[in-house]
């Protein structure tokens, strides 16, 4: 039977087979406010204190939030699409995962994360100075920066009919405003379109005008913290235009951050709340979607040497283990 603080995050689970309603009961540990709360389950950490109910999008909140947003808008099709915004490094565009290229990569990679919709990528890729936005150049780094905001019109023309939402991928560094130094990526919802970048210039990686290190990159292969900042960026801001707010329940992928070295941190995956959302949009099988997405991180392992990357592969392992009825003390402490 279905408790009230599984209801209150998640919403009703009647159709829903056992196996999938065990999983998404266990996003009920949020709510509790004893210490207990935090050993309920390996798979996923609440976050407690419990934020106060105004910073909170339960399931409910976000269905209700679709259906007044998309109301009086055409309806959107099932195909995200992701425009390479260059110039890129020749370093960049030479890079290869298990023989696919860097777009292949990302586009297999959003496809098993955001399974059962279909990812295309909109090539070649469009030169920045083709697109009217407004730039500088950061004070410490010396390096161009675009103010994201201006991006969201061009990107919108570029969806097709059939494209669900379009997210712009550039190398160069976006801000977010004049008073703030950067920002790794951002969506707008109501123009269908977001933005990130993957050649983060930030500020405290440069001394005296070089560049020092790269953010995560201690005991780290480069390719490594690259691929990881960009499938996580790209699967963050993909969610929040599927609707998803930041998330305050667990540690999960969006969670909101203020720093690479926090967002670098955060689990690559999202909490049974945030799962439930995009499931309802994407219309996948849970263990499916977990099968698919461990064989990219199986390749990731392969192609690149990082501990990041076999963690989260583990992690669904344990995830699999769960929804194929293994015993549920053996997930508790």
């Amino acid at each position: 039977m279905q408790d009230k603080s599984t209801n209150y995050v998640i919403g009703s689970l009647k159709k829903f087979d056992d196996v999938t309603q065990k999983f998404y009961q266990l996003s009920g540990g949020c709510l509790q406010s004893t210490p207990s709360s935090l050993d309920q389950c390996k798979l996923f950490t609440p976050i407690l204190p419990l934020a106060h109910p105004i910073h909170r999008q339960t399931y409910s909140q976000w269905k209700y939030s679709m259906f007044v947003n998309t109301m009086f808008r055409r309806k959107r099709g099932r195909t995200l699409y992701l425009l390479p915004i260059g110039p890129f490094p020749d370093s960049v565009t030479a890079i290869e995962v298990a023989g696919l290229s860097l777009w292949e990569f990302l586009r297999d990679f959003a496809s098993a994360f955001f399974h059962g919709l279909d990812v295309r990528v909109l090539l070649p890729e469009v030169p920045l100075e083709y697109i009217n936005c407004t730039k500088r150049v950061h004070e410490n780094t010396n390096q161009t920066q675009v103010l994201v905001g201006d991006l969201f019109p061009f990107l919108q023309k570029m969806c097709p009919p059939d494209g669900h939402s379009v997210v712009g991928i550039s190398w160069t560094d976006l801000y977010p405003s004049e008073d703030l130094n950067f920002v790794l990526g951002e969506a707008s919802f109501v123009q269908h379109s977001a933005a990130i970048s993957f050649g983060r210039f930030e500020p405290k990686l440069y001394k005296d005008g070089q560049r020092v290190r790269e953010c995560g990159s201690e005991g780290e292969d480069e390719k490594a913290v690259m691929l990881l900042k960009l499938v996580k960026s790209l699967c963050h801001e993909t969610c929040h235009l599927i609707g998803l707010a930041h998330c305050v329940f667990f540690q999960c992928l969006m969670n909101e951050s203020s720093s690479m070295e926090q967002a670098f941190k955060q689990p690559m995956f999202l909490c049974p709340v945030c799962l439930r959302k995009l499931q309802k949009i994407c219309r996948f099988d849970i263990r499916e979607r977990y099968l698919v997405l461990r064989e990219m991180l199986l390749k990731c392992c392969e192609a690149v040497e990082s501990q990041y990357f076999a963690d989260s592969a583990e992690w669904l392992d344990r995830c699999l283990s769960f929804l194929d009825n293994a015993d549920e003390e053996e997930f508790r402490s």
